[in-house]
């Protein structure tokens, strides 16, 4: 995808597995032909931006041999398939997951669709993998499916509360690409502009044709919360500042594993070191670059590109972002947006500042309550390379939660 700073190159990973000789490419790529940060999205993607147009030839061909982008590019365009980073290799989820995947490559990837006469599904259209907690149940998907405890197998369909339970895996992925692909075609016979998520066609779905091996079940459990930073039993879970990790950061983490230890990717903007001797690396990582704890207050704050690197930012969001992490409220959470777009506005955000310009050398701050019409904004004056306004700070604390 083209962006105003250069090409942004996705990355996704498989089963949301990056091995540390793997990471070591990212960062190498990233140090030498884009912006030297590793991205971590919402998703549980990873990006390099910032990438020249006579360079994408040539870190595109250095993704595949890394095997971290398919060689096909068909099969790069086919819907994504997220991953829980819960699981051990081999388990019941695991295998899930990798037949879900090589199913979506095969029978749902744009060739195939088109030699049945369809259209590319949209971009946005995605399946998830979660595990028997459901612990990405607050995740946004199309179609979830997940191994449960109890020998079985669940699937979701968008929004809906309920689910629908299958004795045999082979029978649930079967049946979520059925589901996939009567979406792709429905959504061609909808006047004016196609729906892009399965949710809008739900009312219309055939279940008793593509659920036919399914038993209907009750309401899905609550989603569980977002898994912060800290040791868990399968290793430890790494926050990086503002979702971005510093190129350099990530080299010395990956030069100092085994090639082929995993650094899982997670939707929460984060990592799972899977390292048995997780806790004495984490003791060694460089705080600037690293969020290690769950009380780290830059976890409360997100923030967009901003400038420099973003031509209609009026300000350094990120760097704002950091600044004010500490006087964030616990329970918050601060997006910085350098102009009035609010680009990757954190959907948890309670509190926003976005800058605006009346005049070449005329920067504004505007701080208010996120997702609050009614909440009036404050504006302060922004002179770049000074303070920041004073009265930052307690406005914050004031803010509604």
């Amino acid at each position: 995808m083209r962006s105003e700073d250069g090409w942004i190159v996705r990355v996704r990973p498989v089963c949301a597995s990056i091995n540390a000789e793997q990471w070591a490419a990212l960062a190498a790529l990233a140090l030498s032909l884009a912006h030297p940060q590793i991205e971590l999205t919402r998703l549980g993607n990873v990006q390099l931006r910032g990438v020249a147009d006579a360079d994408l030839p040539a870190l595109l061909s250095q993704l595949v041999a890394a095997r971290l982008i398919p060689a096909d590019a068909d099969a790069d365009l086919a819907p994504p398939v997220h991953c829980t980073p819960f699981y051990t290799v081999h388990d019941r989820t695991h295998q899930l997951a990798a037949l879900l995947s090589r199913a979506v490559v095969e029978r749902l990837c744009p060739s195939a669709l088109e030699r049945q006469g369809m259209a590319a599904l949209p971009s946005k259209f995605g399946l998830l993998v979660d595990d028997a907690a459901r612990s990405l149940g607050g995740v946004a998907s199309d179609l979830r499916v997940w191994a449960d405890a109890d020998g079985g197998y669940g699937l979701a369909l968008g929004e809906a509360g309920d689910w629908y339970r299958f004795a045999d895996a082979q029978q649930l992925v079967d049946a979520a690409i059925h589901i996939a692909a009567w979406f792709a075609r429905a959504r061609m016979a909808v006047s004016g502009k196609p729906p892009t998520r399965l949710q809008a066609l739900l009312p219309s779905l055939p279940l008793d044709t593509l659920l036919q091996d399914a038993v209907p079940q009750g309401a899905q459990p609550p989603a569980a919360a977002p898994v912060l930073p800290g040791q868990l039993a399968q290793g430890w879970v790494l926050g990086a500042p503002l979702g971005r990790i510093d190129a350099l950061a990530m080299q010395a983490l990956a030069a100092s594993l085994p090639a082929d230890t995993e650094i899982r990717v997670t939707p929460w903007r984060s990592l799972l070191l899977m390292s048995a001797d997780a806790p004495a690396r984490v003791a060694r990582l460089d705080a600037r670059h690293w969020m290690t704890d769950a009380a780290d207050a830059r976890l409360r704050v997100s923030a967009c590109t901003g400038s420099p690197r973003c031509a209609q930012a009026h300000v350094p969001a990120q760097d704002i972002a950091l600044q004010l992490a500490p006087h964030v409220p616990e329970r918050g959470h601060l997006h910085v947006s350098g102009c009035a777009k609010f680009c990757a506005l954190s959907s948890d955000a309670t509190s926003l500042i976005f800058a605006s310009t009346s005049a070449p050398d005329a920067v504004w701050l505007h701080a208010g309550a996120a997702g609050q019409p009614g909440c009036p904004t404050v504006r302060l004056p922004y002179r770049a390379g000074s303070a920041l306004p004073a009265e930052l700070p307690t406005l914050l604390h004031d803010l509604p939660l």
